[in-house]
């Protein structure tokens, strides 16, 4: 039992740490296309082409964001599914991951935790949108909606 309660404990240790990376990773990106599609808007009209390219830029940021949550969520899942099959198993002493399980499904999902699931998406069409409106605007040359 010992051993197991050693793996049980580094491998949530490891949990903890992924789950640190993944909110460190929500945080900057999220940032990060806030600051881009800001920028983006900023430019429209005196910089066009700088405005294209932020749009652009701000859809493969979006794109990125989106991978890293799906990747880091996954393997966040596969670990907790592993801590949780040893508490099931009796190989450590105690059911925590059970019980916190538990009550969160009770709980249902977190407006948080769904918003994290869209907001890369919104940021994809956001992007898209501002890259086509510039194309439309200053290449088509189609005038701006009032």
């Amino acid at each position: 039992m010992d051993d197991n309660l050693a793996i049980y404990q580094l491998n949530a240790q490891s949990t903890d740490k992924l789950d640190e990376r993944r909110d460190a990773t929500i945080r900057s990106h999220g940032s990060m296309c806030v600051a881009i599609a800001t920028a983006a808007t900023g430019t429209f009209q005196s910089y066009p082409v700088v405005s294209a390219v932020l749009w652009v830029f701000l859809v493969a940021i979006a794109l990125s964001w989106l991978a890293s949550i799906v990747s880091l969520t996954a393997k966040l899942t596969a670990k907790n599914s592993l801590l949780i099959e040893m508490e099931r198993d009796g190989r450590v002493p105690a059911r925590f991951l059970i019980q916190e399980r538990k009550r969160w499904e009770r709980l249902d999902r977190t407006p948080l935790q769904i918003s994290l699931r869209y907001a890369p998406a919104a940021f994809i069409l956001l992007g898209s949108g501002g890259f086509l409106t510039v194309f439309v605007v200053y290449v088509v040359g189609l005038p701006p909606c009032s």
